[in-house]
Parts: structure tokens; C-alpha cells; sequence
């Protein structure tokens, strides 16, 4: 375990590894943390994003569902928070090498038209703070560098959030409608979700946050966007697609030299749609 007076050194090495799209070496070289030590460096990470400059806008909710939490040895959920610097509108185009072994997830997120109390846990309560409702594509740098369970680098790493993608708002629907919601890559569903029921299940994580964050004597305010929860897991955009030997050859004809390589298949286009809220779409291009 690192020593609390140590975050703050740990911090700056985490923001610098994020910045460098080399995330979280630290624990490549063997750290260690609780949960709380991870959530200190999260809001030391914070912390010195502020000072340069970027502006907190809200926070994620990762691991809703059972087999994201068991993945990271956890038996709740996760949240992080949403950067200024780090926000995108449907149809916007971004380069793949700007993340590391970039994944997506698609959900919905909220944004509120007033402060939520720490007392106010109940869904229905937290559904008339709702102000808009967006489909959003959520973007993740999917390294994770230490041994399961991997729940307090998760944390450290701002739960791996590298930045979202949105529809454009809509208001909230009645209570009971029903909304459908699909993941498509290059065209192919990949995830496909039915009779999701607002707020019940779209809101069902954003207690647990506001409980979560009074901890910490913080709350969510008016104009924070909340990404409430994924249903399934990061789905990564770039994969190995064929391996191989190229054989060069000298003059004479003999073998001179022989390279491995390998392919990478690339993921360049991502639709997510709902039935209630719209749908989203973000384009990535490799160089």
C-alpha cells in the first residue's frame, strides 16, 4: 500500500503517464492501493487538472453491471469525473493514436437543472433534477497494467474514462417508457439491449454516486452531466487481424532478414442508438 502523504507525488506521475497516453506505469512497476488511496489519487489527479486549467463537468458511473465488477474484483460500483478538455457532439472525428488501446461503451447520460441534496436518494427524486437526456458513446483507455484485482487501479485511473461523445439532448420521457439500445461497429450490432425503463433503470447507479460523493462533501450540481452506468463491457477498437513473416532478400537471392508482424483490424466508425433519446456516431481515423 503507498503512504497517503505519497498521493500527491503519485498523482503528478499518473496525470503525466495520461498525458503521455502511457496510463498508469506506476502500477506496471508493482503499486499497490486501497480503494480509498485510489479515490486520494483520483482527486489529487483533479486537483492539478483544475490548476491548468480544465474545468470539472460532471462524473462517469463504471461498473453498474455484475460482470464489469467481478472483471476488477469489485462488489460495487466505480465513478469518475468528465473534463472540460474532454468532451465531443455527434459526428465528431478523432484520431485512434490519441488513446491508449482505445475501447468504447455506449449509455445514456443526464444533465441536471438543479442541485441534488445528499439526502435526495431516491430515483424519482433525482429524475425532476433531470434536465436533458443524451445517448452517449464513451470513450476508455483499456490498459490496466496490475494483477486482479484490478478495482483500485481502475479508480486511479479516473476509472479509465478518456472522454465522451453525445447526441443531442432531449427531455426527459414519462416514467415507465421503455428505450432500446444498440452498440454498432462499422455497421454490425455488437450489443443489443431491450426494455430499459425510465428512471428505474437508466438512473439505478445515480443514487449510489450522490451517496458516494457526500462522503467526500461533494455533491452534484446544476449543469453536471452524469454518464449514469454501461450494461456491458469496454469493446475495444483495434484488434489483431493477421499475423505474418516478411522475408527480404538480398541481391544474390538468399534470405537476408525476416520481420513478425502483425495487422491491426481498426474500428472506424461508432453508432449508438436509442429508441428514446437519439442516436450518436463518432469516426476514428489511424495514421
Amino acid at each position: 500500500m503507498a503512504k497517503t502523504n505519497n498521493l500527491a507525488q503519485l498523482a503528478d506521475k499518473m496525470l503525466s503517464d495520461y498525458d503521455a497516453r502511457t496510463p498508469g506505469t506506476l502500477f506496471a512497476d508493482g503499486m499497490r492501493l486501497s480503494l480509498t488511496e485510489a479515490y486520494g489519487v483520483q482527486r489529487q489527479v483533479a486537483q492539478l487538472r483544475e490548476l491548468r486549467g480544465e474545468h470539472l463537468l460532471g462524473y462517469k458511473i463504471g461498473c453498474v453491471c455484475q460482470g464489469n465488477q467481478d472483471k476488477n474484483g469489485l462488489t460495487h460500483p466505480v465513478y469518475g469525473r468528465l473534463w472540460s478538455t474532454e468532451q465531443h457532439v455527434t459526428n465528431v472525428t478523432l484520431p485512434i493514436d490519441a488513446f491508449a488501446n482505445l475501447a468504447i461503451e455506449g449509455e445514456i447520460a443526464i444533465s441536471l437543472r438543479y442541485d441534488i441534496e445528499p439526502k435526495q436518494l431516491s430515483i424519482q427524486d433525482i429524475a425532476e433534477a433531470v434536465d436533458e437526456v443524451f445517448t452517449v458513446i464513451e470513450l476508455h483507455n483499456l490498459v490496466l497494467h496490475g494483477d486482479h484485482p484490478t478495482g483500485a487501479e481502475l479508480i486511479a485511473n479516473n476509472a479509465i474514462h478518456a472522454g465522451v461523445v453525445y447526441s443531442s439532448g432531449v427531455r426527459p420521457p414519462l416514467t415507465g417508457d421503455c428505450s432500446e439500445l444498440s452498440v454498432a461497429l462499422d455497421g454490425r450490432i455488437a450489443e443489443h439491449w431491450v426494455n430499459r425503463r425510465w428512471p428505474n433503470d437508466v438512473l439505478s447507479a445515480v443514487p449510489w454516486l450522490v451517496s458516494e460523493l457526500a462522503k467526500d462533501n461533494q455533491q452534484l450540481k446544476a449543469g453536471q452531466k452524469i454518464l449514469t452506468g454501461a450494461w456491458g463491457p469496454p469493446l475495444p477498437l483495434e484488434r489483431p487481424h493477421r499475423r505474418g513473416t516478411l522475408a527480404r532478400q538480398s541481391g544474390n537471392g538468399h534470405l537476408h532478414e525476416t520481420t513478425n508482424f502483425t495487422e491491426r483490424a481498426i474500428i472506424n466508425r461508432v453508432n449508438v442508438m436509442s429508441t428514446l433519446f437519439g442516436s450518436v456516431t463518432a469516426l476514428f481515423t489511424h495514421h
